[in-house]
């Protein structure tokens, strides 16, 4: 199956965040106007350090209670290994469990990050059974949330709640 990923703030994860994204020569070649922002994005990120991450669930995400997250065939992919890339998991699809059951994820990002008018899913989505998906196959897309930022009132909520 593969190497799983989950929404722990790693050492590593935390330097990468760290890291501008801009080189020192592509800032010096910004004008002044660009190069204020970034230095405004910067101060705004060392105020309100990230606080947690969530992954994106994708094709082949486990849950707690032995599920996995059946391949979607959603448009937004993401590469899960060198040359292998997995469908990004969405409210409403199905997780299949060894008994034979299924079971369809019901939480995701809320409103601000959908694809086709769904939710994204992600590590830490709940399924209409209970059951929550803990881990994906992907290391490299992920939503933060900061200190002091609030999350989307949406943001992991059931509708209706």
């Amino acid at each position: 199956m593969g190497v799983q990923y989950t929404n722990e703030l790693t050492p590593v994860v935390l330097a990468e965040l760290a890291q501008s994204p801009f080189a020192a020569a592509q800032l010096a070649e910004m004008d002044a106007e660009c190069r204020a922002i970034v230095a405004e994005q910067e101060a705004f990120n060392r105020q309100h350090p990230v606080n947690a991450i969530y992954r994106i669930a994708t094709g082949g995400s486990f849950t707690q209670r032995g599920g996995v997250v059946r391949e979607t065939d959603c448009t937004g992919q993401i590469q899960v290994r060198a040359g292998q890339w997995s469908g990004i998991a969405l409210v409403g699809d199905q997780v299949d469990y060894p008994d034979g059951s299924a079971a369809p994820i019901s939480t995701g990002a809320g409103k601000k990050w959908t694809i086709r008018d769904r939710g994204v899913a992600l590590v830490g989505s709940l399924l209409d059974n209970g059951d929550v998906i803990i881990s994906t196959p992907q290391d490299s897309c992920y939503l933060v949330t900061r200190v002091g930022v609030p999350e989307g009132g949406d943001f992991l909520a059931v509708c209706g709640e």
